[in-house]
């Protein structure tokens, strides 16, 4: 536990943190960069991925909080559900396994904000008690993962996929790594995708669930 609470309070403190090491940079603006960085007290590295693309804050919203979509997109995801939306969005989330490790899942509670700058944030991290452990899954026991979306000039916006997860249960370091190097690029990757269909691309403020937060947001 104390491994758990020290590998969060890095992914949150910069102070703290080792440097971002680059890992795959995009040769031209709309690629996808990723970085890894060590995490103190913990095997499994941080992830990070960045891109630039020519779509409406809107647009990249609805696809985030578009839950019956994740495993269109999300890496390895294998299904969502959402199961609240009082007070704070709560999901489940399934995930496939990567041999020879057992699929995981975990409950995620949501919080939506937005900066001064026009800047929005979907933070995401464990939630307990609001669905009990499934059957032939292995409880994800830390996540943290934040979407940013920031506001450029001439129609682009910058999206960046943080994440810190300690997979529980008996997972090879190499695999928990390779992971972090591969999460990023396809979850932005396949965000891409999803904007080109035109439910994302032609998405108004109508089309955004009722999250909380979502109401004072200005888009």
């Amino acid at each position: 536990m104390r491994a758990v609470v020290l590998a969060l309070l890095m992914l949150v403190s910069p102070a703290w943190a080792a440097e971002w090491e680059l890992n795959h940079e995009g040769d031209q603006r709309g690629e996808v960069t990723t970085y890894v960085r060590e995490v103190s007290d913990s095997p499994v590295k941080a992830f990070k991925g960045v891109v630039e693309l020519k779509a409406s804050t809107t647009s990249v919203l609805a696809v985030i909080t578009a839950v019956d979509t994740f495993p269109e997109w999300i890496f390895q995801s294998q299904g969502a559900e959402r199961l609240t939306m009082e007070e704070k969005e709560r999901i489940h989330m399934r995930f496939n396994g990567i041999w020879p490790v057992a699929d995981r899942d975990v409950v995620l509670a949501n919080t939506l904000t937005q900066q001064a700058d026009g800047e929005i944030h979907l933070h995401s991290e464990n939630a307990d008690g609001f669905k009990d452990k499934q059957q032939g899954f292995v409880r994800i026991p830390a996540l943290d993962n934040q979407f940013v979306i920031t506001p450029l000039a001439d129609g682009w916006v910058r999206v960046k996929f943080e994440t810190f997860v300690d997979p529980g249960g008996n997972v090879p370091v190499w695999l928990a790594n390779l992971v972090s190097t591969r999460a990023p690029l396809v979850t932005l990757e396949g965000l891409k995708a999803q904007l080109q269909k035109p439910q994302f691309a032609n998405a108004t403020r109508e089309d955004l669930p009722g999250l909380p937060g979502m109401e004072v947001l200005k888009l």
